[in-house]
């Protein structure tokens, strides 16, 4: 006895319906007989059918967003708006780009405006762009903003006892390092380095000693000039040289 044609395509399709299923759920498609699909031609059946094809694969549910950055304000399951301007305001500052750099870190603080971070970062900007007392300003902002980061503001205590040095403060230059000496002996952990400090003020004493020195020296010379000077006059005055 023959099986008609219709009830063999028929029983396929049903085979296949069932199998497909399975298979997206693994994101692939089924291929019935080698081909895209099942073709079923017959007296009671035209055209044709196809079984099992998957147009897309799903994503994954914690998929990134389309850029490839995954974003939290927080910073906990991505990257937050302050630390992405700050990572813009490195590069553009690596970059010499000290505008480019400048508006990020501005970003930076806008988004954050209580991570002292922010502001030592613009600091190192200023100083950069040659102005000392604007990197002082920010410098000091992040002082205030470091709280109990004792890594960051071991960072400010060093830039600002450097500032002081650049501008030859010498009093206030020694004070910095005193303070940043200190900190960096109360918090070994925040990776510093308290023998800089020493050093530092060494070279201070160095400096402070040759001005006296240099002032000794020229005021020799003044004394020596004034005295050529006069005897130049009382010559020029004397009867013989007349």
């Amino acid at each position: 006895m023959s099986i008609p044609r219709t009830t063999t395509v028929l029983s396929v399709l049903v085979l296949a319906a069932a199998v497909a299923p399975d298979a997206r759920a693994q994101g692939g498609s089924l291929d019935v007989g080698g081909t895209a699909g099942v073709k079923a031609t017959s007296a009671g059946v035209s055209g044709a059918a196809v079984v099992g094809s998957s147009s897309a694969t799903p994503a994954p549910a914690n998929a990134a967003p389309a850029e490839g950055v995954r974003r939290d304000p927080r910073g906990i399951k991505g990257i937050s708006p302050f630390w992405e301007a700050i990572k813009k305001g490195d590069d553009a500052l690596a970059a010499h780009d000290l505008d480019g750099a400048k508006a990020a870190y501005e970003e930076a603080i806008r988004a954050d405006p209580h991570n002292g971070m922010g502001q030592y970062r613009m600091g190192e900007t200023e100083l950069a762009r040659g102005q000392l007392k604007e990197a002082e300003a920010s410098w000091q902002e992040a002082l205030r903003f470091a709280g109990e980061d004792a890594s960051l503001k071991a960072k400010v205590l060093f830039v600002l006892a450097d500032l002081k040095e650049r501008q030859r403060a010498f009093e206030e230059e020694t004070n910095g390092w005193n303070a940043y000496e200190t900190h960096a002996k109360a918090f070994p952990a925040a990776k510093t380095f308290p023998a800089s400090a020493a050093d530092r003020k060494k070279r201070i004493e160095e400096w402070k000693q040759l001005e006296v020195d240099y002032g000794a020296v020229k005021e020799r010379i003044k004394k020596r000039l004034e005295e050529a000077e006069k005897k130049a006059v009382e010559s020029a005055q004397s009867p013989q040289n007349r």
